[in-house]
């Protein structure tokens, strides 16, 4: 990201607190940002995502993991081979 005013330290700082569920308000309070500040960090860097992202390649198994709570039932078996 270019042209910004706001150290990337403190860019850096306020998406891993909204990632870690921190609320919008709250963050802007903690780091002396306005939450407008962040939600624009946040649409900046949305822009960029296949620029950090790449896709995954075809021929690699891929797990996606929602959260870190999940509901086991039974026992864990490995993956189905289609």
């Amino acid at each position: 990201m270019f042209r910004l005013q706001t150290p990337p330290s403190t860019i850096f700082l306020a998406l891993k607190m909204r990632s870690e569920g921190m609320g919008i308000r709250a963050s802007g309070r903690v780091l002396g940002k306005s939450h407008s500040n962040i939600i624009r960090w946040e649409k900046r860097l949305a822009r960029q995502v296949t620029a950090w992202s790449p896709p995954a390649p075809d021929t690699a198994d891929l797990t996606l993991e929602g959260d870190e709570l999940y509901t086991r039932v039974g026992e864990n078996l490995p993956p189905l081979r289609v």
